[in-house]
């Protein structure tokens, strides 16, 4: 660990509870950063983790809100700023998971995956945005997936693209005063959903030999809050291993 701390500042996680949210809360407030965790419905998750961080000497607070809806997203934000007193740092990490072929998807399984990762982040973006413009400085990382790049894992492709289409709108929109990332991991390696053969399969076209971690998203997460990326905004980062780089065979 070499990078600078970010002690005092406050981050905000949506979907910060379980699995890759509360690895990135544990990182940021390694790091220094007083930690606001959101979750929807897993409140002894987030108590348990809130519990976990504070018993660390961290500071940690949980806040209940369902992120795809306009008055949670404003209490939300609002909760924090009353317990912090600002909001340095954004990771909008809520995205739910669908990959039904289009022609099978269901409408009610559309709008919750569209809602889950592109309204979400809108809302989050617009309301935290609005307030780190006016404080002068912030940051927002949102998380997306390599599916951006595909036309193969039906609306959740669609959706990550969408996330990745508001990180490059938004960096322009709320730049100088605040930068905006996304963040696209591949298939995570803790992915406790994911059956041997795909796991297998992934990490042969991966040229790293390996799939990356939650551990390794959040270090990127957290590295991005420095300063060493000052002059950057509007990007997109991928942590594929290098699996989507373009091939073709050559013959004999």
């Amino acid at each position: 660990m070499t990078f600078e701390s970010l002690q005092g500042k406050v981050c905000l996680i949506t979907g910060g509870s379980r699995t890759l949210g509360a690895q990135i809360c544990r990182i940021m407030a390694h790091f220094g950063a007083q930690v606001a965790i959101n979750y929807h419905q897993s409140e002894a998750a987030a108590k348990s983790l809130r519990d976990e961080l504070i018993d660390s000497g961290y500071k940690a607070h949980i806040v209940q809100a369902d992120v795809t809806k306009t008055q949670d997203v404003a209490r939300l934000v609002a909760q924090t700023i009353a317990y912090f007193g600002r909001i340095d740092i954004l990771v909008n990490n809520v995205g739910p998971y669908v990959d039904t072929p289009f022609m099978g998807l269901a409408v009610p399984d559309f709008d919750a995956i569209i809602n889950g990762n592109i309204r979400s982040t809108f809302l989050m973006c617009q309301r935290v945005g609005k307030t780190m413009k006016e404080q002068g400085h912030g940051k927002i990382i949102n998380i997306a997936a390599t599916d951006y790049k595909h036309r193969s894992h039906s609306i959740y492709g669609l959706a990550k693209h969408g996330v990745v289409y508001l990180t490059e709108a938004l960096a322009l929109e709320l730049a100088p005063e605040v930068q905006v990332f996304a963040v696209a991991p591949d298939l995570i390696a803790d992915n406790e959903d994911m059956t041997t053969e795909l796991i297998e399969d992934a990490i042969a076209g991966t040229p790293m030999g390996r799939l990356v971690t939650r551990d390794e998203i959040a270090q990127v997460v957290a590295q991005l809050c420095t300063s060493s990326f000052e002059m950057a905004t509007g990007q997109t980062f991928v942590l594929d291993g290098g699996r989507g780089i373009p091939r073709i065979a050559l013959g004999k």
